[in-house]
């Protein structure tokens, strides 16, 4: 049987990969209609259930029931607001960040021709806010949690390092994320077709 911190780290990496591929799924659907084509069936048929925010608020209640508590909604609020700051802070909301996960994703020659049809950085800073925001809530829930089992009430104000997610660890999670929502094999065997449409003068598509 798992620990319960095993347990907990079990949660957090599938739910923050799941998010990580929701908030993917929405940029794609909402503003690069030539990716669209990529995501498998299934998945367009739960996108609005991946919401990142369901996703962390159901975490939350489940690594408090990991230690037979049950948070009020004013703790889940404050969990999720604590967490959304780790998600604009992450370190892979940069250009550098971008490409180390671009080529983590699909295969660098790939990422560079996909590069050239589709702004791919919304996309990978939206799915790498999440997965980070995500992970923090997990961590910062299973840190009250904790407190609250040794007897005190809250977690106090300087908690920003045990809420950060290792950059390899974010590159990683953020690539599988990426890969559930597009496929990197269905993307490069696919690919040569739609850039070809892409490339043609509107009226001859």
């Amino acid at each position: 049987m798992l620990s319960r911190d095993m347990a907990v780290d079990s949660l957090l990496h599938t739910a923050a990969v799941k998010a990580g591929a929701g908030a993917a799924l929405k940029v794609v659907l909402d503003g690069i209609p030539l990716l669209k084509p990529f995501i498998p069936t299934r998945l367009r048929r739960t996108a609005g259930v991946w919401s990142e925010e369901r996703i962390q608020r159901h975490l939350v209640r489940a690594v408090y029931a990991r230690h037979g508590l049950k948070p009020a909604r004013w703790e889940i609020d404050g969990v999720l607001a604590v967490a959304q700051s780790q998600g604009v802070l992450t370190p892979l909301a940069s250009r550098a960040g971008v490409q180390a996960l671009l080529s983590t994703w699909i295969p660098r020659g790939m990422a560079d021709t996909v590069l050239r049809y589709t702004p791919l950085d919304p996309l990978v800073t939206a799915t790498a806010r999440a997965v980070a925001a995500t992970w923090a809530a997990g961590r910062y829930a299973d840190g009250v949690c904790k407190l609250r089992r040794a007897g005190a009430d809250w977690l106090p104000a300087p908690v920003a390092g045990m809420l950060k997610l290792t950059p390899a660890k974010l590159r990683d999670w953020s690539a599988e994320a990426l890969a559930l929502a597009l496929p990197p094999l269905k993307l490069v065997s696919g690919w040569g077709p739609h850039a070809e449409r892409a490339e043609r003068p509107p009226g001859k598509r």
